[in-house]
């Protein structure tokens, strides 16, 4: 069962899914949704209690409030909203005896970041509501009573073939790189891999629903082999052959790299290195020509 198939990530986890399992999905959607073959679709708010009779064997929660794409929503109520959605889909699981949760949380988790490296066991500072929300239920997804076990992943910026979006940080570059738009940028010699793309995701949640663990656990979820952002922004520029100028802004902003030593380790996987994760990307795009207006 997937949840938040409606979003830019959840859509991509479905079209992939689709095409390269047999098992049926199963879609739990507030709005509208096309019907398609393998998918059956539950049309209801995560908010309220569930309850239907269907042999769940393993749920991706990509469902959540957020302040970007939810703005009419105070944070006060995002957050209710959020920590709704945790406990109706746990009191669900556990009656239904779901034997494996991936929990999508954020990097939000942990507030303001003064740190050079960012480890899982990094204190929250300031958190705001919406990662105070992710923080909670991530909680409540480990506990030891749950029935299933739950795989919580921190992720960042997600690069997807979504151009309309302004975020993250990288999909701004692109659209600006392509117009032949000159890029202000800062921080240009630190180095960055808080980024990922919905293929590395959909690869990471594949080996999940193959693999048996023995506990619950949450993971920090980046690229892997950090660079210097000036060097993706000029990888970037390369790839669509741009005529961008690249100018430095000389604000002194706090600069991390993001830990992923932990989730490698436990499933013995290895990350795709932040220059592939924004090749992939660059390419994929030229590959399928999206056109978009100057004014994105």
């Amino acid at each position: 069962m997937i949840t938040g198939s409606n979003g830019v990530i959840g859509r991509e986890i479905v079209d992939f899914l689709v095409k390269n399992i047999n098992n049926k999905l199963i879609l739990l959607v507030n709005k509208r949704t096309k019907r398609r073959n393998k998918i059956k679709l539950f049309y209801h708010d995560l908010t309220r209690p569930i309850n239907f009779n269907t042999k769940i064997d393993a749920i991706i929660h990509c469902a959540s409030k957020n302040p970007a794409s939810d703005i009419s929503d105070n944070p006060k109520k995002i957050y209710s909203m959020n920590i709704k959605m945790t406990k109706n889909l746990i009191n669900f699981s556990n009656k239904k005896r779901v034997r494996k949760i991936i929990f999508f949380s954020a990097m939000d988790v942990y507030g303001t970041i003064k740190s050079k490296v960012l480890f899982e066991n990094q204190k929250s500072i300031n958190s705001n509501l919406y990662g105070k929300s992710k923080f909670v239920s991530e909680k409540l997804f480990c506990a030891k009573k749950n029935t299933f076990k739950a795989v919580c992943i921190r992720i960042p910026g997600i690069l997807t073939l979504d151009l309309s979006r302004n975020r993250p940080l990288i999909i701004r570059i692109i659209k600006k790189i392509i117009n032949n738009k000159d890029i202000h940028a800062y921080n240009l010699d630190k180095k960055f891999n808080n980024i990922l793309d919905t293929y590395e995701i959909i690869r990471f949640i594949n080996i999940v629903l193959k693999k048996n663990f023995s506990k619950s656990n949450i993971y920090n979820f980046s690229a892997s082999r950090p660079i210097k952002f000036i060097h993706v922004i000029g990888l970037i520029k390369k790839i669509f052959n741009s005529k961008s100028k690249i100018i430095k802004n000389n604000l002194n902003k706090n600069s991390f790299i993001i830990s992923n030593k932990k989730i490698q380790n436990d499933f013995n996987v290895k990350i795709s290195t932040t220059k592939k994760i924004i090749t992939r990307c660059c390419q994929n795009i030229l590959a399928k020509k999206i056109e978009f207006r100057t004014h994105y």
